[in-house]
């Protein structure tokens, strides 16, 4: 027995909850981007994410999970929303479709992504002992600039072939080639890893690919794009010298939004478990809350306080556990048959 649609539908609804602080970011824009990216895509997102992996992923096929967001100085490690979010699809992948996970980003955001996905049950081993056994990840740096993330893209398709790939809040470029944070700060490729060249060659190879994303300027949501210039108070002109808006033109084949990135990875988490009838593909509270405080170990930042807190876009680790919960149970009653006898 599989989560039907209205499952799906409930596990959207649970993680586009918004958040925001009163003043600082931009506010009322998540319900109006989640519309857009449902009716772009007519169907549930998570319920899309998740089925689109079990039929492209296959036990021992590689999946790239590739995330890290933020730069320095406000960020030197990266923030708290996206490894933890990695760590939960890398975990889901390998529990799940007996998937081997290889996690990718700056060199700068991995000790953050490692510690996150250690928390999560995965050992992240080198090439020779991830090829020999389960229950583990590999991960990979990304060289910063365009050109070398090209060249790096290429090569690592062709090495690893993977079946699929999953970003998760990870920035793309503009009309522009320009990258933005949401406020329209740009940051210059020689400052980031050009990592959309992965989804543009995934096109060519028929590969699958799967964004994660909570503004418009994450990889995937260029399948918005329109959206986000209407909706996103920067997302006609960033205000920068370029002008062209913080939204990105890269496009995955599914795009799911969320209120925060990691909350997208975790509904897709819930709704992949809900597919294979395993709630444990989906991980527990307390594996949550491991997480989240790796993620901050490795050096990770909330992104909305800008502080090495256990917070993740301005929200408690704490919340984040009960999210866990709520999607627990909507997969649980999603699955279940139960006749009250009258």
């Amino acid at each position: 027995m599989a989560i039907d649609e209205i499952v799906g539908d409930s596990i959207d609804r649970a993680i586009n909850i918004e958040m925001r602080f009163r003043a600082g970011l931009p506010r009322g824009v998540t319900y109006p981007l989640y519309e857009a990216a449902r009716k772009k895509q007519k169907k549930p997102l998570t319920w899309l994410a998740a089925k689109l992996l079990k039929e492209k992923v296959k036990p021992g096929d590689n999946v790239f999970v590739v995330t890290g967001a933020g730069t320095p100085p406000g960020l030197p490690a990266g923030e708290t929303d996206g490894p933890p979010g990695a760590a939960a699809i890398a975990r889901a992948i390998e529990f799940g479709l007996g998937g081997k996970p290889i996690l990718i980003s700056e060199e700068r955001n991995m000790p953050a992504v490692i510690k996150s996905t250690e928390a999560a049950g995965l050992a992240v081993y080198d090439e020779a002992l991830f090829k020999q056994r389960r229950s583990c990840a590999m991960a990979i740096n990304f060289p910063l600039g365009d050109a070398e993330g090209k060249n790096a893209a290429a090569a690592l398709i062709e090495k690893y072939k993977p079946a699929a790939m999953v970003f998760i809040e990870k920035v793309g470029p503009n009309t522009k080639g320009i990258y933005h944070s949401i406020m329209g700060t740009p940051r210059t490729p020689d400052k980031i890893a050009s990592a959309y060249h992965l989804a543009e060659h995934a096109k060519t190879a028929g590969i699958a690919t799967i964004g994660i994303g909570d503004g418009g300027n994450e990889i995937g949501c260029g399948l918005i794009k329109e959206a986000v210039a209407e909706i996103q108070p920067f997302g006609k002109d960033c205000g920068c010298p370029c002008h062209g808006g913080v939204g990105t033109v890269t496009e995955c084949d599914v795009l799911v939004f969320a209120a925060v990135s990691n909350w997208g990875a975790y509904g897709i988490a819930a709704a992949l478990a809900g597919h294979l009838g395993d709630r444990e593909i989906l991980h527990d509270e307390a594996t949550e809350l491991r997480i989240v405080q790796a993620s901050v170990a490795g050096g990770a930042m909330d992104g909305a306080y800008s502080r090495l807190i256990p917070y993740v876009d301005g929200t408690s680790d704490k919340l984040q556990a009960a999210l866990i919960t709520v999607l627990h149970q909507i997969i649980e009653n999603g699955l279940k048959e139960y006749d009250r006898g009258f």
